[in-house]
């Protein structure tokens, strides 16, 4: 017996030995006699064994965790320095706005042509109308209008700014509608127009053209058809006789009414005569 027992201490010391020998290599687990009782010393020296050997495969793991953990840190976290220096969101100003907004109406431009005075005319009165919807406001207009010149239009603005002092935030719009008349639509062009509508008769015109020539020519004689009663007895004083005689009889109390008799008057004749032509070509 005690030959043995000495035997089993000098292998246990032996595997101690080696094993701090070679520190870079794990210690190999000694064979286990199943024959001889093992100790509690035994017992400990084994657990101990086996947790070295569990935290040296876990190593790299955690390794890589802590890396991770510490990028996703620095990626989230914001220096003050870096918070601080934030673009501020830009902000559009109150002229680019309002134009902004005026050019959602999708208005027309001028070209300061010189042969069509209507046309000038039109166009401002266009631009007029989406001042009223959009509820530009008055120190607002000239800049939106203006946008909207182009070729000679723009050369003459250019000219009138000058005259008008250079500054365009101190000139008004009644100034602006002022030179462009006097410009494009003079008071001997408006006379001619007011002229023209006061003598205006369908002659051979149909319904419709009459219709359109009157209503353009009525824009440049507000007081003439200051109100409906004074628009319609106008249109109807120009209609052709045979026309006008059954229109004022049917006493319209509107220009629409008046429009819409003398349309259906019209019609019919059209008719008649059209069918007097199919008799004719069958005889």
């Amino acid at each position: 017996m005690p030959p043995r027992r000495g035997a089993r201490r000098g292998g246990g010391r032996g595997g101690r030995g080696v094993g701090r020998g070679k520190p870079e290599e794990q210690p190999a687990a000694p064979a286990v006699n199943p024959n001889v009782p093992i100790t509690q010393a035994d017992l400990g020296a084994m657990e101990q064994r086996y947790q070295d050997m569990l935290q040296a495969a876990l190593a790299p793991f955690l390794a890589v965790q802590q890396n991770q953990a510490a990028l996703v840190q620095a990626q989230t976290v914001i220096p003050p320095a870096l918070a601080e220096a934030q673009p501020v969101p830009f902000q559009l100003s109150a002229e680019a706005k309002h134009l902004r907004d005026f050019r959602k109406y999708n208005p027309k431009t001028f070209d300061g042509s010189m042969d069509n005075p209507t046309k000038a005319q039109m166009w401002l009165t266009s631009i007029e109308t989406i001042f009223r919807y959009m509820k530009c406001p008055e120190d607002q207009k000239v800049q939106c209008a203006v946008f909207f010149l182009e070729d000679r239009g723009t050369a003459w603005w250019e000219t009138a700014e000058r005259m008008l002092g250079g500054d365009v935030s101190k000139i008004t719009w009644e100034q602006v509608k002022e030179n462009f008349y006097a410009k494009f639509f003079s008071a001997n062009v408006k006379h001619a127009k007011l002229q023209k509508f006061l003598n205006l008769e369908q002659g051979d015109m149909t319904v419709e053209q009459y219709d359109v020539e009157f209503d353009m020519l009525s824009r440049f004689s507000p007081d003439v058809v200051r109100d409906e009663a004074a628009r319609t007895e106008k249109f109807v004083r120009g209609l052709r006789l045979d026309l006008q005689g059954i229109v004022r009889a049917l006493r319209p109390a509107t220009y629409a009414d008046a429009l819409r008799i003398a349309l259906d008057l019209s019609l019919h004749e059209r008719v008649d005569s059209s069918k007097a032509a199919s008799r004719g070509t069958t005889l």
